[in-house]
């Protein structure tokens, strides 16, 4: 439910949830006006969303404007200053109902970033050795192009397809830690638990001589343990989740992970204790999940309740279902 992480380059995600507008059907016999607070409720609604979507809006534009220093191709920064424009016509629109074309912006930023880096990884390539380019052109832009067809079968949901072509791009590079690291996370998503964690002890085995680039040492700790999670191993997951904390105590993913593990095993406190840090962190739907129900098993249900009640309002519909359960 949540963290195998792809992170090429990091980006603070912020959370915008769609809201369905709902419709009555009116007629003269059955028309009942809305109560003032119900009137007030839907202000209030459509006022917290245009905040999260300004609030995204200007991260966007932050985003951007630290990206075009670290660009050194005019193509790409001019690019980059076009979505920046688009994003500041935004600012006088509805940004209320603006979640869609917000996001349509980040994905645009994002193709902006994958297509730079194919473009330094060509022009390093063509400049290390002129004669061995020369011979092995083909052969580079056909990885290259492994790794760019796999990252976005990757983005559109399209697993198998990914790791088929990381596995290409792994037969002419098998050190590549970063690609190791996106085959493992793409193997997680298909259930392959055990070939996921494979790729895992891979990547914290050579990152010592093959440091990632792209992610962080602390992360393949991290989803290592999260995937023993999912075979619900929990006592084999705890100490990789406690590495990653070692690592880096600042990701509120691990926090989260680790409150999972200690839910799982029956320590509430402690589970409570790591959830309260990761919301500190990050206030994600996933950690107000997990306390909640820390809390409901600790006979906290007032407090469990208002956390599952907390998930929802970010988005979580799995929060809704709890809530039935335990809160009704």
């Amino acid at each position: 439910m949540k963290k195998l992480l792809f992170t090429l380059f990091l980006f603070v995600a912020i959370i915008c949830q769609a809201q369905v507008n709902r419709y009555s059907k009116v007629t003269t016999s059955s028309f009942k006006p809305m109560s003032y607070s119900e009137l007030s409720s839907v202000a209030m609604t459509l006022q917290k969303r245009y905040n999260e979507n300004q609030k995204y809006l200007y991260a966007l534009k932050n985003w951007i404007l630290e990206l075009k220093p670290e660009i050194k191709e005019q193509k790409f920064i001019d690019r980059l200053s076009g979505e920046y424009s688009v994003l500041t016509s935004m600012e006088d629109d509805d940004l209320a109902r603006a979640t869609k074309a917000l996001k349509q912006r980040e994905n645009s930023i994002r193709e902006v970033i994958s297509e730079y880096t194919t473009w330094v990884n060509q022009q390093n390539s063509q400049s290390t050795n002129t004669t061995q380019a020369n011979n092995n052109t083909s052969s580079n832009s056909s990885s290259l192009n492994e790794v760019q067809i796999a990252m976005q079968h990757f983005q559109n949901s399209e697993y198998a397809l990914a790791v088929r072509n990381f596995s290409k791009y792994l037969e002419k590079d098998s050190n590549n830690t970063d690609v190791l690291m996106w085959r493992a996370m793409a193997k997680g998503q298909l259930k392959d638990y055990y070939g996921s964690i494979s790729d895992y002890d891979k990547v914290i085995e050579l990152n010592s001589n093959y440091p990632m680039q792209y992610n962080k040492i602390g992360m393949a700790y991290n989803n290592k343990a999260y995937t023993y999670v999912q075979l619900r191993e929990y006592d084999k997951a705890l100490p990789f989740v406690d590495k990653a904390l070692e690592l880096d105590k600042s990701d509120w993913h691990f926090w989260d992970t680790r409150g999972e593990i200690y839910l799982n095993l029956g320590q509430y406190d402690n589970a409570i204790s790591d959830l309260d840090k990761a919301i500190k962190i990050e206030k994600h739907y996933n950690s107000y999940y997990l306390r909640g129900l820390a809390q409901i098993k600790k006979g906290n249900k007032e407090k469990g309740c208002k956390d599952l009640s907390k998930s929802g309002e970010l988005g979580n519909a799995d929060a809704y279902e709890e809530i039935n359960k335990n809160c009704n």
